[in-house]
């Protein structure tokens, strides 16, 4: 199991747009430039929440994005699968054909281990990030709960 910096810069950048008044458009080179995360890159992603419906875009002079909706409700989960990514733990994306076309030892193990982290990135959204910014650890009473 192993996140790509493509979920990684999403949820940064999008932390980012938080930092910056909800409702004023923010650019994208401004959130590459504080976030240090390449401009074609960001536009990238961008387009990719902008068609999942987390961001829109505004456009002119003073355009940019701003949340689609209330990030009080957009979940990690949503932003990790808008960009396309896929957390598995197993080694046959669940298909249950690890081992010779049939399901490995291990496999409820991992598949287990699939549904907590996803019931667990389902459960925080992004306002929950500005809130423990000053935080430099998830206490391991949260990821119980």
């Amino acid at each position: 199991m192993k996140l790509t910096t493509k979920s990684r810069y999403a949820i940064n950048a999008l932390a980012e747009l938080l930092v910056y008044a909800r409702n004023t458009p923010v650019r994208l080179k401004d959130i590459s430039e504080k976030q240090n995360i390449e401009l074609n890159y960001l536009e990238q992603i961008f387009r990719k929440l902008r068609l999942a419906g987390i961001v829109k875009s505004i456009r002119g002079r003073n355009g940019g994005y701003v949340y689609a909706s209330d990030p009080s409700k957009i979940s990690i989960k949503q932003v990790m699968d808008a960009v396309e990514e896929d957390l598995d733990a197993t080694n046959c994306a669940g298909a249950s054909s690890c081992f010779e076309g049939r399901q490995c030892s291990s496999h409820k193990l991992w598949d287990d281990l699939n549904h907590v982290v996803d019931n667990y990135l389902s459960k925080i959204f992004i306002n929950d990030l500005a809130e423990t910014q000053d935080r430099t650890h998830i206490f391991l009473k949260e990821i119980n709960s």
